[in-house]
């Protein structure tokens, strides 16, 4: 074969815009999500979100309270003079 015969013509703007084209739909196609199930799903990531926040506030209230809790037993063994 000839040099010339193994060369490719450079792209013209129309074929890069339809493999452009081709693209698109193929990515939309596959990466598609229903409106529905992701709306949901985003109802159920705010429940977690929602229950970790909770959870946190809960364990900082009770280690504040353990450690106040704790500060008054060790005043009260001070006081008595660890007897």
């Amino acid at each position: 074969m000839d040099d010339k015969e193994e060369r490719r013509q450079p792209l013209t703007n129309d074929d890069v815009d339809r493999i452009a084209d081709a693209v698109a739909k193929k990515t939309r196609q596959a990466f598609h999500i229903e409106e529905e199930i992701h709306y949901n799903a985003h109802k159920r990531l705010d429940k977690l979100l929602d229950a970790y926040d909770r959870a946190a506030n809960a364990f900082i209230k009770i280690f504040l309270g353990l450690v106040i809790v704790g500060l008054i037993v060790i005043a009260g063994f001070s006081v008595k003079g660890w007897k």
